[in-house]
């Protein structure tokens, strides 16, 4: 059992802080969402909304039913209620279908109008700014970008230090071209305990739920999954936004309208608009594991390639190291092919890009990938023989 208290809204000089007690199996902690003074009006006391979306995941994952002291609002409980844990627990014979217990409150909040989308300076937020700005539809137009630590750096010490060294771009980017500035600090991460690559969607609408009086629209970066790649079947490789074509409407409601922006397209597609984008070339950041880019993780590879597939790497000097990447592009289409060899599709749109760079020397030093991705597909993962080759693997 999941049991949610009442929020309370508690404040100080700088900062006004959302909070509720969580009780999971007769452990109750207490979970916050802290923003800055002048976004206290809008902090929802009001609903238990934002603490159910943040407990879903994790109650179906671990067969708990829900109790919100505090009600629901009738949208957001029926879509739940009606539809969505429906429709997960059908295709996931492991997965509980929880019972969410609350009041129902058919009033309207106010809502200030905001259109807001966050901001990690990285390809799917860019391309959210790159493409709703400056629209003819007003209403539409993004005012507020947000940053939340809500998952996405990790948790524990490390993921504050690194959630405040990633802060300052994205604060800074906000000023530079006038957009609101919302930034978030919570503890969700370190007290409802998940994989992020599986809560994303989750934990992210916990913190727009939590100032729901303030927004009318949401972007939330699509996770990249095309249409026909829409699938509710939990697999290790596959994230929660596999799925966000049916999550994010049905974490909808009258008030709050949340799109999965860049839906349906590819990393490339979004870097063809992106290259495009003035801004992008100052404050782009997609590094998995620095402040700035580190040039060398996944992420870095993926996007210098993409943006030379583009040819606008002179445009990204002030934010990755171009003279490195090209003394070391053979080690970087060698990444490439090793990604291919475990089915990373954004990698298949670029290859026809440098596929005339490819040597055999590079083929051959991706071959113990190739047949480990075979093996993969024939030996399950938690057999015996898989770990031996798997070692085997590391050790070439």
């Amino acid at each position: 059992m999941i049991k949610i208290g009442k929020p309370q809204v508690k404040s100080d000089a700088q900062t006004a802080t959302l909070s509720a007690n969580i009780t999971i199996d007769g452990d109750c902690k207490e979970v916050w969402f802290k923003v800055d003074k002048k976004f206290e009006d809008y902090l929802c006391y009001e609903r238990g909304d934002a603490y159910v979306i943040a407990v879903l995941n994790y109650a179906m994952r671990n067969h708990h039913d829900i109790v919100s002291e505090a009600p629901l609002s009738e949208d957001l409980y029926y879509n739940i209620d009606k539809y969505l844990v429906d429709a997960i627990a059908q295709y996931n014979k492991d997965f509980y279908r929880p019972q969410i217990t609350a009041e129902v409150a058919s009033d309207r909040l106010p809502c200030a109008g905001a259109v807001a989308t966050g901001i990690s300076c990285g390809v799917d937020s860019m391309h959210a700014l790159a493409n709703q700005t400056a629209m003819k539809f007003k209403k539409h137009n993004i005012t507020h970008l947000t940053f939340n630590n809500v998952g996405s750096h990790g948790e524990g010490e490390h993921a504050e230090k690194l959630y405040q060294a990633r802060l300052e771009r994205p604060r800074a980017f906000a000023k530079e071209y006038g957009f609101e500035f919302v930034a978030s600090d919570s503890n969700l991460q370190n007290v409802v305990l998940q994989n992020h690559l599986k809560s994303h969607t989750y934990s992210s609408m916990f913190a727009v739920y939590c100032l729901q009086k303030l927004y009318s629209v949401y972007y939330y970066a699509s996770a990249g999954y095309k249409y026909s790649e829409f699938t509710l079947i939990d697999k290790p490789a596959i994230c929660c936004g596999s799925y966000e074509m049916l999550s994010l409407p049905l974490f909808s409601t009258h008030n709050l309208r949340v799109y999965s922006e860049g839906e349906n397209m590819s990393r490339l597609t979004k870097l063809r608009s992106i290259v495009k984008y003035a801004p992008s070339y100052k404050y782009l950041n997609v590094c998995l594991k620095d402040g700035d880019n580190c040039g060398k993780c996944e992420k870095c590879v993926r996007t210098l390639l993409g943006i030379d597939a583009l040819g606008a790497l002179d445009n990204y000097a002030e934010v990755f190291d171009i003279d490195y990447y090209r003394k070391h592009k053979k080690w970087y289409l060698q990444q490439m092919l090793i990604q291919m060899a475990h089915n990373k599709h954004d990698y298949f749109e670029m290859y026809p890009y440098f596929k005339s760079e490819i040597t055999l020397d590079m083929r051959i030093k991706v071959l113990p990938y190739t047949i480990e991705n075979t093996i993969r597909k024939l030996i399950p993962r938690d057999s015996w023989l898989f770990n031996v080759l798997k070692s085997i693997k590391h050790k070439i």
